[in-house]
């Protein structure tokens, strides 16, 4: 029947995540920004509700690098809005964006200076599921290079649960996402698909230890410059892995799992045509009383 609406309704707000950094030691793309809480509505009223898409670009004209795109951001009403994640950053000089959480940076050549992930709008998770400051969670990308040779593995995409992984001078090897976070028990329905897989055993408070319902993971930086190495791994809750080395054929960096925020893995050249992945589109999620 005709009535008037009067409650207060808990939303997740989870902007769109960026791209990883297209064609040449591309960083992870950034989680779009996780936000949620609690607000009052009352109507009859119309409250505008944004998905924000994950971010992507074309292939580059010639074959050149650039930064990945950022994510565009979701909300749920004007006030409540989640930023997208930061784009990641690829070889030479196309530094990762600031973002809800920040792309990873570039891989360095031998003797090069290291290239810090980007920044992050959101704040640090503080480890308990709950509601987020005004801004959201979420977290710089990780740093790309050093001045060790071989040095050039890039950084992963900052997730909402934690920063991108720094590339390892060691071995050249690239920095993993950072972890995305639990959507919170209100929305956990054991029938629900909502989400992507995360750990069983994850030390959060309120999380639990059924692996699913994760959002807003990182992306993975790409493998370079061993031949045949896998990129390095995106961050539970939809961030996609970074392209493995250039072998030609070498594989695209994974795209963001749909509906997570999560950042797209990195990319690597494919006799310069290969694109990383795109950010995955974000997602809104209100629960209200019945």
């Amino acid at each position: 029947a005709p009535g008037t609406f009067n409650e207060t309704v808990e939303y997740v707000v989870v902007g769109g995540g960026g791209q990883g950094g297209i064609n040449i030691q591309g960083g992870g793309g950034g989680a779009g920004a996780y936000r949620t809480g609690t607000t009052p509505i009352s109507g009859p009223s119309t409250t505008t509700v944004q998905v924000g898409a994950g971010g992507v670009k074309g292939a580059t004209p010639g074959g050149a690098s650039d930064a990945g795109a950022n994510g565009t951001s979701s909300f749920f009403g004007s006030p409540i809005t989640s930023p997208g994640g930061g784009g990641g950053g690829a070889y030479p000089g196309n530094g990762g964006s600031s973002g809800g959480s920040g792309g990873g940076g570039w891989g360095a050549g031998p003797g090069g200076a290291p290239n810090a992930g980007s920044p992050a709008t959101g704040s640090p998770f503080p480890g308990t599921i709950g509601p987020t400051p005004s801004n959201g969670w979420g977290h710089p990308g990780g740093q790309g290079g050093t001045y060790a040779a071989p040095s050039y593995g890039p950084g992963g995409g900052g997730g909402a649960g934690g920063a991108g992984g720094n590339g390892n001078p060691a071995d050249s090897t690239a920095g993993y996402g950072g972890v995305g976070i639990q959507i919170p028990s209100t929305f956990r329905d054991p029938k629900s698909t909502v989400g992507a897989p995360g750990p069983t055993s994850p030390g959060v408070t309120g999380a639990d230890t059924s692996g699913k319902f994760y959002v807003a993971g990182g992306g993975g930086g790409t493998g370079y410059p061993v031949p045949g190495a896998a990129g390095a791994a995106g961050g539970a809750g939809g961030g996609g892995q970074g392209a493995g080395s250039h072998t030609w054929p070498s594989t695209d960096g994974d795209r963001g799992a749909m509906n997570t925020g999560g950042g797209g893995g990195g990319g690597e050249r494919d006799n310069y045509t290969t694109m990383s992945g795109a950010g995955g589109s974000g997602i809104v999620i209100v629960a209200y009383p019945t």
